[in-house]
């Protein structure tokens, strides 16, 4: 079992520093009482030692082992929902000494092979220097503030860990310098421009504070400091890490005997088909006539897919690519998900799983069918988990 019987009396947010794990043990909000129990409920479908090996990645700190973990069950439980029976990585036929997350037996006498992976728009320098964030913005919720929120817009990453301690003492200083009464008096009259900022910089980190006044009848009352965030505006390549963590499954196991199937749950703002497409197919391009250059663009795809490259189909040992965007214990009914069948697979896609909403092509053309909700599927209400 995960997670211990326990009195758990905490309501608040997940603060900043705690991993996933610690704020679902420590909970004792309903909602995450249900997470709890539905972890619990698939992890005991394991067989113990691959469920041990589960439970240490998910106590773990480390965001990207929880979040794998996670992920498996959460996709044992959809294919178990289904009917399936999932051996946990299986031997292959083949001789490979890796082996895939889970061979899967459909009640229809299919088998196939299915793998998860975690795909990122954020590299792992962003991820680093959003940890070092986090513990600078932990430290200023820890301020006195009885009288304003605390704002902030940032930009930039910092190579170095920030001095929470510096910072705290800086934003004490500020704050207790300003009249809460008179600031919200100047911002009623006269718009936000009047909230009061203090700028402060760390090694590439560019920070701007505000002062947001609250009400009086509110003040120390023990809210959080912090009321707005917004982390600067960056450049955004969602189809990339797909189409890469697809490559990295499709060539590590050998030759399959069954269909191979890549699960990738994508970490990224937003997700869409145009994503998706670029990441399988070849990233959108338009390609303008010289010899008529006021005639519309021809639009194409760049050899420079997953499953087509500069040699054409590549990668055909994939039967199928399962996209689902940023999906975890909290979101499992929300979160958008796609099976893709590859039209140039050396095996096919198993047709059990049209059941979900999945794209083929037909007649040159990629169709997109919607099928269960993971709701209907996993027997979860359709405002999970509240």
């Amino acid at each position: 079992m995960l997670f211990e019987e326990k009195d758990r009396a905490y309501q608040g947010p997940k603060t900043y520093i705690e991993s996933d794990f610690e704020y679902l043990d420590r909970s004792g909000r309903k909602e995450a009482q249900r997470v709890r129990e539905f972890l619990d409920e698939w992890i005991g479908c394991f067989p113990e030692n691959e469920a041990n090996e589960l439970i240490s990645r998910i106590t773990s700190r480390d965001k990207r082992a929880f979040d794998s973990a996670i992920f498996e069950i959460v996709l044992f439980a959809i294919i178990a929902s289904l009917g399936g029976h999932l051996d946990v990585h299986p031997e292959l036929e083949n001789g490979s000494e890796k082996r895939p997350d889970f061979l899967v037996r459909m009640p229809n006498g299919e088998q196939f092979y299915l793998e998860a992976v975690l795909a990122s728009e954020f590299s792992e320098a962003e991820k680093a220097a959003e940890r070092r964030k986090n513990v600078v913005l932990e430290a200023i919720e820890k301020l006195d503030s009885p009288n304003f929120f605390v704002g902030i817009n940032a930009e930039g990453n910092p190579d170095t860990p920030p001095s929470s301690k510096a910072l705290r003492r800086d934003l004490t200083g500020w704050l207790a310098n300003l009249d809460p009464d008179l600031v919200a008096r100047e911002v009623e009259e006269n718009g936000h421009d009047k909230v009061p900022t203090m700028a402060w910089e760390h090694d590439g980190w560019l920070v701007e504070f505000e002062a947001i006044p609250i009400k009086p009848e509110r003040r120390g009352k023990g809210q959080r400091v912090i009321g707005m965030h917004f982390g600067g505006a960056r450049w955004v390549n969602e189809w990339e890490p797909i189409r890469d963590a697809i490559r990295s499954k499709g060539g590590r196991y050998g030759e399959f005997a069954k269909p191979f199937i890549v699960a990738v749950n994508v970490d990224a703002v937003s997700l869409d088909r145009i994503d998706e497409m670029q990441a399988l197919f070849g990233q959108e391009e338009y390609v303008f006539n010289r010899t008529n250059p006021n005639g519309h663009p021809e639009m194409r795809r760049a050899p420079n897919g997953a499953w087509f490259g500069p040699k054409g189909p590549q990668y055909t040992r994939v039967s199928g690519a399962w996209i689902f965007g940023g999906v975890n214990p909290w979101n499992i009914v929300t979160r958008k998900n796609t099976l893709y069948f590859n039209p140039w697979a050396q095996l096919p896609n198993p047709a059990s799983l049209q059941i979900v909403n999945h794209a083929m092509a037909k007649n040159e053309k990629i169709e997109w069918v919607e099928g269960e909700m993971l709701s209907t599927v996993l027997r979860l209400s359709e405002d999970w988990p509240e």
